[in-house]
């Protein structure tokens, strides 16, 4: 509750300062002489988009960094490598999934192992330390970091530059099992150059490590590299040699005001140009800036709110919900199964729970592979959800249980739930991807009392499922009172 409350805050205090900040210094600049105009132009409008433009290629840069690092945490691509990579449709439909899932321009992994290049439209080829064009692969394996990005040719189609996000895939014991990532179209950064050119009036443009431009809007004029511009030559070892910094140059009798800044993640260095204009043209300028800038202070300050509010509330479902099922995670149940005991509790309402554990599932994991095994847990808990309320809560609890808590349900009820839960799981899942299953589960269930916690509901609840298994499986037992008293 206390992010929602932040959030707009934030957006208007920041929005306030920075339109009263700036209406002032561009009203009180209005009456300055051309130098004091200037002077303002490099002390504060240039270092303003500098920033800016700087905030938006970080922003950008931020998912496909996140999607890399999600995938090379996921569990399926560590089983399918250790299993020897067999079945590579398995990983080319992964890198599929996620190259659509993210609005990726491209997904890819290269195993360490056998150098194969997997791709989402297949095997692309073997990756060798002889080849050029591979050798940002050996280059990533043998950095420090986790992750690198580097501007290269996309494997796939090489007549696209693409920006890669080359991640890290290791085991337990940091053993290096290949690179895995995604593509970010360089498109998309020319697209955020060109609409920043547009509403600025300034050049913009990144140049690498040694000066030259790496790139460009469709506008840019200038030469390939900065040692080749006049005035600039002069002063480009300095511009390199410094994380950020405000310069001034001319050239054929024009002056350049130019604000730069490292970007580390791409090794780049980030050049926001601003022409100096005469003193009529600056006097006019400096009202449509000002109408200019307003307008995007506003604009930036809405993409921040809506920004910040996508990204918190898909934090807030990755935290909250069990990506495969669909259920409440556990760190989120804990706490709304406080509420709902505390709210009967005061209501003098009836609550009841239900613990599922699906039968022999390891058995099924082992036999048929892990993504047999998801498709089990995902069918059972549609069956779980279907037969819920709206007001019920389905929790996966564990690898191959579900926790159910039934607000203003006693316990007789709960039985008749649990038992149509149970008869339909045992006649919709027999068969599974032409497999014959004949998935089962089991079921405990328990009734709250005003006297006890939730530890020793849940005990109750699990000593019922106990028993349940203990009977052969694929029955509903009830808790006892007996069980409560002795929590």
């Amino acid at each position: 509750m206390s992010l929602h409350l932040r959030k707009p805050s934030f957006v208007l205090i920041s929005g306030l300062l920075l339109s009263l900040a700036f209406t002032a210094i561009s009203l009180i600049s209005y009456y300055v002489a051309n130098q004091s105009l200037n002077q303002h132009i490099t002390t504060n409008t240039l270092p303003l988009t500098s920033d800016t433009i700087y905030s938006e290629v970080q922003r950008d840069l931020l998912q496909p960094v996140l999607v890399s690092s999600l995938m090379a945490q996921d569990t399926f691509v560590h089983d399918w490598i250790e299993e020897g990579e067999q079945n590579p449709e398995q990983m080319q439909r992964y890198l599929k999934a996620i190259q659509q899932r993210y609005d990726a321009f491209t997904a890819f992994f290269v195993s360490e192992y056998t150098h194969k290049y997997y791709h989402s439209t297949g095997i692309l080829k073997q990756v060798s330390d002889t080849l050029p064009a591979d050798r940002w692969y050996f280059h990533s394996r043998k950095a420090p970091e986790e992750f690198n990005i580097n501007l290269d040719l996309d494997t796939a189609n090489t007549s696209i530059t693409t920006l890669f996000v080359n991640h890290k895939v290791t085991d337990e014991q940091g053993k290096l099992l290949g690179i895995i990532g995604v593509g970010l179209a360089s498109t998309t950064i020319k697209e955020l150059i060109e609409t920043y050119q547009s509403r600025y009036g300034r050049q913009v443009y990144f140049i690498d490590a040694q000066g030259k431009v790496t790139m460009q809007g469709s506008q840019f004029s200038g030469a390939s590299d900065i040692h080749e511009v006049k005035g600039l030559q002069n002063i480009a070892p300095e511009i390199l040699s410094s994380p950020e910094g405000s310069y001034t140059y001319t050239n054929d009798n024009q002056t350049y005001l130019i604000k730069t800044r490292f970007i580390p993640e791409l090794s780049w260095y980030l050049i926001v140009q601003h022409t100096e204009q005469s003193e009529a043209r600056i006097t006019t300028t400096l009202w449509i800036n000002l109408t200019i800038s307003l307008a995007v202070i506003i604009i930036v300050l809405l993409l921040q709110h809506f920004t910040l509010g996508g990204y918190q509330r898909r934090l807030e479902y990755m935290a909250n919900t069990d990506p495969l099922t669909g259920a409440s995670s556990r760190h989120a149940f804990e706490m709304l199964f406080q509420q709902i005991l505390n709210f009967a509790k005061r209501q003098k309402h009836p609550v009841s729970t239900i613990l599922v554990d699906i039968d022999h599932f390891k058995t099924f994991n082992d036999n048929y592979g892990h993504l047999l095994g998801d498709t089990i847990l995902t069918n059972v808990a549609k069956v779980l959800t279907q037969n819920l309320r709206q007001a019920d809560t389905l929790c996966r609890w564990g690898g191959d249980e579900f926790f159910i808590v039934l607000p203003n349900c006693h316990q007789s009820n709960a039985l008749l739930i649990a038992e149509k839960m149970r008869q339909e799981i045992e006649e919709s899942l027999q068969v599974i991807n032409d497999q014959q299953l004949h998935v089962t589960a089991s079921f405990g269930v328990a009734e709250y009392s005003n006297d006890e916690t939730t530890v020793s509901l849940f005990n109750r609840t699990d000593l019922a499922l106990y028993r349940a298994k203990s009977k052969n499986r694929n029955q509903v037992e009830v808790a006892t009172e007996s069980a409560f008293k002795t929590v």
